[in-house]
């Protein structure tokens, strides 16, 4: 299992390898033991920022090694640290390369080497001959090339201005050796994403197996946060390694992310930001299972809790996994980035502390997201915030002309750069007020946490303000400390975040307990939501919907079939004919 949370290590070895990039060594056996070719670390440049680098060598006695190019903030602050300093190292993430055949290439394109050399190692030690085509735009500029060729391959350069090898780049030295008739059983490569496309267009045409190492901004690391999205692949637990074919009808090549999650050119000419659509799914009915909440009849009440994914792409498979309904991530009314690195961290098993900060592309680029969406055919619920009435009344305007079935307002983020209008119980009563005229007949529910002190007193007020349901719990304030530095770990500049997982399951379970004692509007409960037990603790406390957050994290999106398979066995042996009939069954005893 990979570190969750940035473990310090003392900065063994720097070496310049060229005037952009540097290798740093550490001594890790926790994740030297762990790693394979292809696989990232999130690097932690304590007070800065954290970001994904591949790893260059793994040893069998404890030392990794990454290769660092000088291109950002974080990674330039990284270039002035000295043999000895500390710096956080999490991980190993993703899938890696799978190599196999007697003869492979491997095209490089720029620091895209690192992780190749790494492959290259495991190559050498399984007796595969590997040819290294390697590119720079000069000769200065090519990394690891003495490695390769100790490494025992056959090392072939490109580069653009001609100073060394090929004059050209390093896709035309591939063409020209395939033209030649050399043969592979594989091509691996890593570099930019122009380079990939156009490798996975020439080996297409030679039919030959190809992997691909793609870059995307990573925050979380490990699956939650979704900024990573690749057409519904996560390439912090997906990839980043994908076969070419995997990446056919995704936007590889066309278009990205921002921090944001708003999409943004790869070339020129990309044109409109489509995605490539997704069949249209039919979700299963299923008797037992099925509800009807706010009016709208839902083919199973299990859901992704909102934040968990930015893409329409990513709900869709949620929902092709088995979730009765999506959830999106918060979106506001401008276009936010959210924090610095590290967001997300596992700070005991299972209970997670994140600060993203809110980062959404804004509700009026959020149009394509939810197209994506629809063509899965679940209720579809938009979550917004606001941080005062005049940013919540365009939001909602702006939400209720996309086809949406539901509105989560949310009130609760703990670690905004705005305090949570929650605390503010009088604007929050007009803003649902407002939201409630606004988007009628649209149901709306309230998303509220326990920071609060007392989430029935609120939620009662939310309830005579128009709300038509109750969402609880958002995650509880902390601020996790790495103690060696005495610093706050999250990026938040204050170290606050939420925490959520486990340590929410039997907090959570009491607020739905005491709302439904209160309220007459129904309740959606998320939070620590991991196995049917919790969910059937959840729905006798009151709930109706039941909203998955972190067991994504540790469990993948075949959580959803799981809790629905778990639940209709216990529907089935207990004898009930549907699920409504456990809602609120610990109050009628």
């Amino acid at each position: 299992m990979p570190l969750n949370i940035p473990t310090l290590h003392k900065l063994k070895e720097l070496r310049t390898e060229t005037e952009e990039v540097k290798t740093f060594k550490f001594q890790s056996p926790e994740i030297a033991k762990e790693s394979e070719p292809g696989q990232f670390v999130m690097v932690w440049n304590p007070g800065v920022d954290e970001i994904p680098i591949s790893i260059a060598a793994a040893t069998p006695t404890g030392e990794i090694e990454l290769a660092i190019a000088d291109v950002g903030d974080c990674s330039h602050s990284l270039h002035q640290k000295h043999e000895g300093d500390l710096i956080g190292l999490r991980g190993p993430y993703g899938n890696g390369f799978r190599i196999k055949g007697e003869r492979i290439c491997m095209v490089a394109g720029g620091y895209g080497a690192a992780p190749l050399l790494f492959a290259a190692k495991q190559a050498q030690e399984s007796g595969i001959d590997a040819v290294v085509l390697t590119g720079a735009k000069n000769s200065a500029e090519l990394l690891y090339i003495k490695e390769f060729e100790r490494l025992g391959c056959d090392v072939r350069i490109a580069t653009e201005d001609g100073s060394e090898g090929h004059k050209g780049l390093v896709t035309a030295l591939l063409e020209e050796i395939l033209a030649a008739g050399e043969r592979f059983e594989q091509v691996l490569t890593c570099g930019p994403e122009l380079m990939l496309a156009r490798v996975c267009e020439i080996t297409k045409q030679a039919r030959i197996h190809t992997q691909v190492s793609v870059e995307r901004i990573v925050k979380c690391g490990c699956g939650a946060c979704g900024a990573c999205d690749l057409g519904g692949y996560q390439i912090c637990k997906d990839g980043p390694v994908f076969d070419a074919e995997e990446l056919i009808s995704t936007e590889f090549g066309n278009w990205k992310r921002e921090k944001s999650g708003k999409r943004i050119p790869i070339k020129s000419d990309t044109g409109e930001f489509l995605s490539i659509p997704s069949p249209h799914f039919i979700p299963e009915y299923e008797p037992l299972l099925a509800t009807e909440f706010c009016g709208i009849v839902f083919p199973n009440p299990i859901a992704n809790a909102a934040g968990f994914g930015v893409s329409g792409k990513l709900l869709y498979r949620y929902a092709v996994s088995g979730a009765g309904a999506v959830v999106t991530k918060s979106v506001g009314l401008h276009e936010r980035d959210g924090y610095p690195n590290p967001t997300f961290i596992e700070v005991s098993p299972l209970s997670y502390a994140n600060a993203m900060g809110l980062p959404n592309p804004g509700i009026k680029n959020y149009g394509l997201e939810i197209e994506d969406a629809k063509r899965a055919n679940v209720p579809l619920i938009l979550s917004i915030f606001g941080k005062d009435m005049a940013e919540c009344r365009e939001v909602a305007k702006r939400a209720i002309k996309y086809p949406i079935d539901m509105l989560e307002f949310n009130a609760s983020c703990p670690h905004s750069d705005f305090v949570a209008v929650e605390n503010n119980p009088k604007l929050l009563r007009a803003i649902i007020k407002e939201v409630r005229e606004i988007a009628q007949p649209i149901p709306l529910a309230v998303k509220i946490s326990p920071n609060v002190g007392d989430p029935a007193g609120l939620a009662m007020t939310l309830e005579k303000a128009g709300a038509d349901a109750i969402t609880a719990i958002n995650t509880v304030m902390a601020r996790p400390v790495d103690h060696t530095l005495d610093i706050p770990i999250l990026g938040n500049p204050t170290g606050y975040g939420g925490k959520s997982g486990k340590a929410l399951t039997v907090g959570g379970k009491q607020v739905i307990f005491a709302l439904f004692e209160e309220l007459k509007v129904p309740l959606i409960a998320v939070g620590g939501i991991f196995s049917a037990k919790d969910v059937i603790e959840y729905a006798k406390n009151g709930a109706s919907l039941f909203q998955v957050g972190s067991a994504l994290v540790s469990e993948g999106p075949g959580i959803f079939s799981k809790l629905k398979e778990e639940l209709k066995e216990y529907l089935v042996a207990n004898g009930y004919k549907n699920i409504d009939e456990l809602v609120g069954a610990a109050h009628r005893r």
